[in-house]
């Protein structure tokens, strides 16, 4: 049974203003004659891995910050375009929701290696990027487990934190832009992080409330 969650907090939370709604519009138009082709959402989801793999090259080879954020923003673009193809179609189903999840890590895993690549003889506060990636890796990927481990177990409020996966590639692809991609790198493993402690607290706070019932609240 689903667990009723307290919204008190989270109706004033920054999360409640998530970039994805900015570019709701953009993300429904391109995906609409996708569906009248008869795209599949997975070939999609596909092309965004591959697309990641060109921002790896990118900015590896090259060394384009810009172009670098330029794909990465595809990324995330095309990661919107595939729900709502997905959603449109009524092609939606569990397989096409793991497939989209799991490729999402991976390409998050591949735009990060390409930091770490590239810039491995760096450091940044005296931490060398190598530590910042694997660091970033581990926040990023803890933020979207602690969701999938609390909706598992009955939570329902789970859009929680500043820093979910829209909002932390958006900042990477600006500092990427500016050419401070680095910068980018430290701002968004501090995001990661600290979205994923917010999380676990606020998650483990909801489950405690719930399994001690309301008539404890009250004692």
């Amino acid at each position: 049974m689903a667990i009723t969650l307290s919204r008190r907090v989270n109706d004033i939370s920054p999360s409640k203003f998530r970039v994805r709604g900015i570019f709701k519009r953009m993300v429904t138009g391109a995906a609409r004659p996708l569906v009248k082709r008869n795209v599949r959402p997975d070939s999609i989801t596909y092309v965004t891995v591959l697309t990641a793999l060109l921002a790896f090259l990118v900015l590896s080879i090259i060394n384009s910050q810009p172009l670098y954020g330029l794909l990465m923003f595809l990324v995330g673009f095309l990661d919107g375009v595939d729900g709502v193809v997905a959603r449109e179609s009524d092609r939606t189903s569990s397989a096409g929701a793991l497939t989209d999840s799991f490729m999402d890590k991976v390409s998050e895993v591949i735009l990060l290696l390409a930091i770490a690549v590239e810039y491995e003889a760096s450091s940044v506060l005296g931490i060398s990027i190598s530590l910042w990636v694997l660091l970033c890796i581990s926040g990023w990927l803890l933020t979207s487990y602690s969701r999938s481990r609390a909706a598992s177990l009955g939570v329902t409020d789970l859009d929680i934190g500043l820093g979910a996966r829209s909002e932390r590639l958006l900042t990477l692809v600006v500092f990427s832009l500016l050419s401070l991609v680095i910068w980018g790198l430290v701002v968004v493993t501090i995001l990661g992080i600290s979205t994923a402690a917010y999380r676990f607290y606020h998650y483990k706070r909801e489950l405690l409330s719930a399994s001690l019932g309301p008539q404890d609240h009250h004692t």
